[in-house]
């Protein structure tokens, strides 16, 4: 029964942790200043849309699911230690 409730402190442990991840990388806290003359050649930024994605889409697959045990009413959480 125990691993049973942690399965379900995981799975709500996933659905805040990545959405603060995804929030944290993605947006800039400050506009950045223009430059001023481009000595040199600009480097291109790493692309990491793939991880982007893949982390929404494992992210909706847990929303749903514990979406699913709540309509079903087998998703429960013990309150206290």
């Amino acid at each position: 029964m125990k691993k049973h409730y942690e399965n379900m402190v995981f799975q709500l442990a996933i659905l805040i942790v990545i959405p603060i991840f995804l929030g944290i990388v993605i947006v800039s806290p400050f506009d950045e200043p223009p430059e001023e003359e481009p000595i040199e050649v600009p480097q291109e930024e790493p692309d990491f849309t793939a991880l982007y994605i893949l982390l929404g889409l494992i992210w909706l697959f847990f929303l749903i699911r514990v979406l699913r045990q709540i309509m079903k009413g087998t998703y429960r959480v013990r309150s206290g230690i």
